[in-house]
């Protein structure tokens, strides 16, 4: 540190001097930071010396002074910046003539004005979502939301591309940020808020390869790279601290402008379940006190850095949902939750408090399993093992107790990532799904303390360990991981929730859980008090129509006319078109990948300076143009569509959809607000375009011409109808189609919507009865399939007429049956057959990141009987055969289970290198459930899980077994009768077996793991097939 200057004031009267000796309460005792000034009081028991150091310094050597302070109480004034150096950051600490005295001590009040003033909002509601698509998060009602802030992706080592790179100076020195990574993220940020969304910044560090990542600077220099996730922040040297304080410090000012220029957030989490550190937050085997310390820096240098910029936003720490119990049984990478709390409470107290607060993970027991009200290691205790949705409300009367309030007021506490699983997309596990989040809903929406539930996650993950949390499945023919297929019956249950149709789209959830009423389970429960949102008011779209005394409100002509780029779009840009202008409506660049997909809705919206009154103008028109080649590289059957969406007072949003021809050119929508009320006062008009196919769309399209105008002519040639067509079946006679009629027009439908084979594929009945059906109403029909001979197998089409006009309608198929590899007798060429008669010539290899004991192997009686006497053990075996084809089965038989295991009672099998590459499949005895694994270097984390499947049973006596084609994998078990399919999957992240190198360096092989004690886990036999 460089020298500061100082003043030392004499002690006011009021204050009484101690005796010269040392005292508990001795040293520093207070820092108030005020606008130019730091204020250090305490007292001393003799001469002293005051030091301030940075927040990564452990001791005072080789540091000069700020000020020498005598015996008794004191207080110091030193200025706040030294330099370029703002001191808020620093600890200060006195020294006397034996050592340091007292701890060392932060700034525990701040008496500067923040940049930002404005208060913390106060929503109605308390649903969130960890968002992904910010289109599909505006429609169904998110108040909440939770976004990653990966640093490692937005923070660059050093200087950048031309043109790419931000700069930002903190603390004298300059840093450098990735503008397009950052563009990135302002691209999730702002929609939400600026749609009154309260967004959480969840603030991690993964391990980036990228050439000029930060992520080298930014990750705790004790961390096992590998061995984790996600990392700790590196708050142990002067450069590790730098390059955090500056993050924090960029991105708390981009994201608490008054204008929210770039998006406001409200929320800052400091790192990932830090509790299960070896996975979530890895700083390697720590003591949990050293963890605390260097984990309290961080959370500590985010709310300084965010408290110079915003008066209000809000920092908090992560836990899992273990309380009493750890996630795994070593003190040095798992803690205790409760123990935790505790810790960093007893910390922050001693070193200067400050309000942090808790963002909770109340995750079921078993992840796999949504039923969290059986959960068995939830209770209503303060040592309860876990904390879940069962039994949630123990946490916030747990941090109510006075000795880990904040002066006086509790902590607060947000849900910020917890999901509820699909075992698999079959009705009943659907069904389960939305019924848990129902029920946990209204357990967290009348619970005292808690302010959010932000539900995990938004899409299922192919590559999320095999659970499916989402509200929408997975695009399984799109390659990405977590692209939007279908909306889950979770995903209506969360949209209407909040709103007067909560308990008619919960009513089925009752049966499920076993109740008659949600009083008898939810203390405090009010129906009165559910509807705290009022969805859109659907309106019709007329297409075509021509204004009457129209009123012009944007024409772009001279410049972009205050539109801005909004739901997964990069840019808005005035462009020439047609001897005019137009607005050009961009999304090629700096964007997830899952706004480039069609899907999603891309839009610019216009906030209005001066609300509009279209009470006597209630016709509300926009030209939008697609590029007529947009979607030439799209599957077949694309339909462009737009939704045009007006907002009025107190939340009041009008929408509408509309048909997008882009052979047309230019489409003309007009909505209907005739009948809405809030016309009167109009503040903003949002325009969204996407696409119906899963196909990837990183262009543009352009918006002209908004206006309002007192009426419409239709256009008789073109009515608002859309008709869509699914089956369950692909193409066999008899077969049900079923179709969908939506009116999207402003008069009711009348008549009926006619099917003809214009593509070989006809059904019965071709006449479909549509008469009154209103404006966003739809009617559902079922046919049977009487003609199936289409031009293109995959994408059969069926012509359907309304009135004068006629679309071509593609039926939405069911994704062809995925290979499953068969049961291992079809795999002729044994290779490995091994009853254990003899001491086999097996390496067995130490697990990691589990890091467990080894097993004890002996043999004997024609088994292998594995265990430990006194600790948890782990262990591969590889055997000395290769497969001499990629295409092979493994199979073990299980004598006996250890049975008495609480934790793992385990066995695996397939190929094996070491103990941290292997493809194998798993079962669990202690649980009942099996899935897929692949480790090695090759994979994100050094290890993914796929298809986890609950309900599993092996006997004892019984065959477990692993067949891998490609990259489809079966699991197959036998209780006696012989092989039966338990699941299969598609494995990603697997070597390239079809090498023959790189295939001689896996192994048949299996694994074993089990608690300590004298019983173990014995095995029968081992076989390894290929195909020949």
């Amino acid at each position: 540190m460089r020298l500061l200057i100082a003043l030392v004031l004499a002690v006011p009267a009021l204050f009484v001097t101690g005796p010269a000796h040392a005292a508990a309460d001795t040293g520093v005792t207070g820092v108030e930071v005020g606008e130019s000034t730091i204020t250090v009081t305490g007292s001393v028991p003799g001469r002293a010396e005051l030091y301030a150091l940075d927040t990564w310094q452990d001791d005072h050597t080789g540091e000069t002074p700020v000020a020498t302070v005598e015996a008794g109480e004191f207080r110091v004034e030193v200025p706040r910046m030294d330099g370029d150096q703002d001191r808020l950051y620093d600890k200060f600490r006195t020294v006397g003539a034996d050592g340091p005295l007292g701890e060392v001590h932060y700034a525990d009040r701040l008496t500067f004005a923040s940049t930002g003033q404005a208060p913390y909002p106060d929503l109605p509601g308390k649903k969130g979502l960890q968002v992904q698509m910010t289109d599909d998060a505006e429609e169904i009602g998110v108040q909440h939301a939770g976004i990653n802030l990966a640093l490692d992706s937005v923070m660059m080592a050093g200087p950048g591309a031309p043109g790419n790179t931000i700069e930002f100076v903190s603390q004298g020195r300059t840093y450098h940020f990735d503008r397009g990574a950052v563009a990135g993220l302002d691209a999730q940020v702002k929609p939400l808020s600026d749609n009154g969304v309260l967004v959480n910044l969840i603030v991690l560090v993964y391990n980036s390869t990228a050439p000029n990542s930060a992520a080298a600077k930014l990750i705790h220099p004790d961390a096992e790279l590998g061995k984790g996730t996600v990392y700790a922040f590196n708050t142990k040297t002067a450069e590790g601290e730098g390059y955090f304080t500056a993050a924090m410090e960029f991105f708390a000012q981009r994201y608490s402008r008054a204008d929210a220029k770039y998006g406001r957030a409200w929320g800052w989490i400091v790192g990932n379940e830090i509790d299960a550190q070896q996975f979530w937050y890895n700083m390697g085997p720590q003591d949990r006190d050293v963890f605390l310390d260097h984990y309290a820096r961080a959370m500590r240098l985010t709310w300084q850095a965010v408290r110079k910029a915003d008066a209000a936003a809000r920092v908090y720490t992560s836990l899992t949902h273990f309380w009493t119990g750890a996630a795994n049984d070593d003190p040095k990478y798992t803690y205790k939750g409760r123990d935790v709390v505790d810790g960093l409470n007893a910390l922050t107290k001693r070193q200067g408090d400050f309000d942090w607060n808790i963002a909770y993970h109340p995750y079921p027991e078993n992840l796999f399993n949504p039923a969290f009200w059986h959960d068995k290691t939830a209770t209503d205790s303060f040592d309860s093992l876990r904390i879940t949705f069962k039994n949630i409300d123990v946490l916030p009367r747990y941090l109510a107790q006075e000795a880990l309030t904040y002066r006086g007021e509790r902590r607060r506490v947000i849900l910020s990532e917890q999901g509820l699983n699909s075992q698999d997309y079959s009705d009943q596990e659907l069904k389960l799904q939305a019924a848990a989040y129902a029920y946990a809903y209204y357990k967290v929406a009348f619970a005292d303390g808690i302010d959010s539930f932000i539900l995990h996650r938004h899409v299922d993950h192919k590559q999320e360990g095999g659970l499916r949390l989402g509200l929408w499945t997975w695009d399984e023919e799109h390659p990405a991981p977590s692209n939007a297929g279908e909306r889950k019956p979770i995903h209506e249950v969360f949209e209407d929730i909040d709103t007067a149709r909560s308990l008619e789209v919960t009513e089925f959830a009752k049966e499920i859980i076993g109740i008659s009423d949600w009083k008898d389970v939810i203390p405090g429960f009010d129906a009165a008090k559910l509807a705290v949102r009022k969805p859109p008011s659907v309106v019709g779209v007329q297409l075509d129509a021509k204004p009457v005394a129209e009123r012009v409100i944007s024409d772009f002509e001279q410049d972009t006319g205050g539109w801005r780029p909004s739901d997964n779009a990069a840019a808005v840009e005035q462009v020439a078109v047609d001897g005019g202008h137009a607005l050009r409506v961009r999304f090629d660049r700096d964007l997830p990948g899952w706004s480039q997909y069609a899907k999603s809705y891309k839009g610019a919206d216009l906030l209005l300076d001066r609300p509009l009154d279209a009470t006597r103008s209630s016709q509300v028109s926009v030209s939008i143009r697609v590029p007529e080649s947009a979607d030439d590289r799209f599957k077949p059957g694309n339909a462009f569509s737009a939704k045009i969406r007006v907002y009025g007072r107190d939340g009041a949003v009008a929408e509408g959809v509309g048909a997008i021809d882009p052979a047309l050119g230019w489409n003309r929508l007009t909505l209907d607000l005739s009948r809405w009320a809030p016309r009167k006062a109009i503040s903003r008009v949002k325009v969204w375009v996407r696409g119906s196919v899963g196909s990837d769309w990183a262009g543009s399209y352009e918006i002209d011409r908004l206006s309002l105008a007192a009426a419409a002519l239709p256009d008789l040639d073109r009515r608002n109808v859309e008709v869509a067509a699914t089956t369950a079946e692909r193409g066999r006679i008899g077969s049900t189609v079923t179709f969908t009629v939506t009116n999207r027009d402003v008069l009711p439908m009348a008549g009926k919507v006619r099917l003809t084979a214009c593509d070989g594929v006809g059904v019965d009945p071709a006449a479909l009865s549509v008469t009154g059906l209103r404006t966003g109403a739809s009617r559902t029909f079922e046919t049977k399939l009487t003609a199936y001979g289409p031009a293109n197998q995959d994408y059969p089409v069926v012509c359907a007429s309304y009135l004068r006009q006629e679309q071509r309608v593609t039926f939405r198929l069911p994704p062809e049956a995925a290979y499953v590899p068969p049961a291992p007798d079809a795999f002729a060429n044994q290779e490995l057959a091994d009853g254990f008669d003899a001491a086999g010539a097996y390496q067995v290899h130490k697990v990691e990141p589990e890091g467990k004991e080894l097993p004890q192997v002996s043999y004997d009686g024609g088994a292998l009987s594995a265990g430990h006497p006194s600790a948890s053990w782990f262990g591969l075996m590889s055997s000395g055969v290769s497969p001499r084809n990629p295409a092979f089965s493994t199979a073990i038989t299980i004598r006996k289970f250890q049975q008495s295991s609480t934790d793992m009672d385990t066995v695996y099998t397939g190929l094996v290198q070491d103990g941290k590459t292997d493809v194998v499949a798993f079962y669990v005895n202690t649980h009942k459930f099996a899935g897929f694994e692949v480790r090695g270097p090759q994979v994100p984390g050094g290890l993914a899980v796929f298809g986890i499947k609950q309900g599993v049973t092996v006997p004892d006596g019984g065959r477990f077994a692993l067949s891998l084609v490609g990259n489809r994998a079966a699991m197959y078990a036998d209780s006696g009768s012989g092989w039966k399919l338990v699941t299969a999957a598609t494995l990603e992240h697997l070597p390239k077996l079809s090498d023959p190198d790189v295939r001689a360096g896996y192994r048949y092989g299996f694994g074993v793991r089990g608690d300590g004690g004298a019983t173990p886990l014995v095995l029968d036999a081992v076989e390894g097939r290929s195909i020949s």
